[in-house]
């Protein structure tokens, strides 16, 4: 930087020389804008420093201007004293042509004051706009963290209330099987824990996708139908190109559970689910249909609420669960962001 604006102030001195038919001596004026420069450069860092260490815009700013008003004037003296000292080292000792006398006189020091002062604001402007803009970006950022942070507590605090909703729904479900039909109960336990494996993994992603979903739905069901023998039929209409779609983790399971606690119904033959999976412009639908005579339409279950509060977690507006009575039951809507995993 400061080679580009010495070179720069080279130029214009030494092309308005030649255009007024003067002697060029292009090396006494590169020597003397360069020393100007670099002997300016070396001493930006203590400008910035001071201007940072003692800012004219706080809340002690009757102090402060007055003593940077000390600083600019200590710093042009020491610019002038080692520019001209330089100055009469590199051109008037070698005997440069065109060299003059590079003597220090209070002459000098007033000529160069003016200009000491206005390099020494413009340094103290352009650190406090860049400290400002600094500071505000990393608060934004700071902020931003905070609220990723929240986040994701409140995201894993929801995983950790839905996994022991589930295990004790399923932990029921053998209970009542351990006495009437103690084979189907030992199958249940063993299903229980291949879900268990698969479902709960370790894996810190709050989402999985479509695929991984429906095979944890088949070991939920593999368990239930142990439990409802031939009185469960649960239909999932799910196109494969879907199969990647991106989701939150354990969010079918809750949503089939829900419907068939709805659809069971001692004076029904079956328990019937149906499950469609749907690609809607730039969502994913997921629609949940229960076969059931349930009046009240509004998802109570801990799995359903607990998934409605995922997903605003994870995806904000626009997005969330629903529900209305149709002819056959209860349908449960779930509307996500249509997005895509790695295959």
């Amino acid at each position: 930087m400061a080679t580009a604006i010495s070179l720069l102030l080279f130029l214009d001195r030494y092309l308005g020389r030649l255009a007024t038919d003067r002697p060029g001596e292009w090396l006494r004026i590169l020597i003397e804008e360069s020393t100007g420069t670099f002997v300016a450069a070396l001493l930006v860092p203590v400008m910035v420093w001071a201007v940072r260490r003692w800012p004219p815009f706080g809340d002690r700013w009757l102090i402060h201007i007055p003593l940077q008003a000390l600083i600019a004037v200590s710093v042009g003296f020491v610019h002038t004293t080692a520019t001209y000292l330089l100055r009469d080292l590199l051109i008037a000792v070698p005997g440069v042509a065109g060299a003059g006398s590079y003597a220090l006189s209070l002459n000098r020091y007033l000529l160069a004051l003016p200009t000491g002062l206005i390099v020494f604001a413009v340094v103290a402007a352009l650190t406090t706009v860049i400290d400002r803009y600094r500071g505000a970006r990393n608060r934004e950022l700071e902020a931003v963290e905070l609220r990723a942070q929240l986040t994701q507590a409140q995201l894993l605090a929801l995983q950790r209330q839905l996994e022991p909703h589930f295990m004790f729904n399923t932990l029921r479900s053998i209970a009542q099987l351990v006495y009437a039909n103690p084979k189907a109960a030992e199958e249940m336990i063993a299903r229980m824990t291949a879900l268990l494996k698969h479902s709960f993994s370790s894996d810190a992603s709050h989402e999985t996708t479509l695929a991984n979903e429906l095979r944890v739905l088949d070991l939920y069901l593999d368990i239930m139908r142990l439990r409802y023998a031939e009185r469960l039929f649960v239909q999932v209409d799910s196109p494969p190109e879907l199969a990647r779609a991106l989701l939150p983790r354990f969010l079918l399971q809750p949503l089939v559970e829900n419907a068939m606690r709805h659809g069971d119904d001692p004076s029904m033959t079956l328990v019937a689910v149906r499950v469609f999976v749907r690609a809607e412009g730039e969502s994913l639908v997921i629609r949940v249909r229960d076969h059931s005579q349930c009046d009240d339409q509004t998802p109570h279950s801990v799995g359903v609420v607990n998934a409605a509060a995922r997903i605003a977690q994870l995806y904000g507006a626009g997005f969330g669960v629903s529900s209305e009575r149709t002819a056959e039951g209860i349908e449960v809507t779930v509307r996500l962001p249509l997005r895509f995993g790695a295959t």
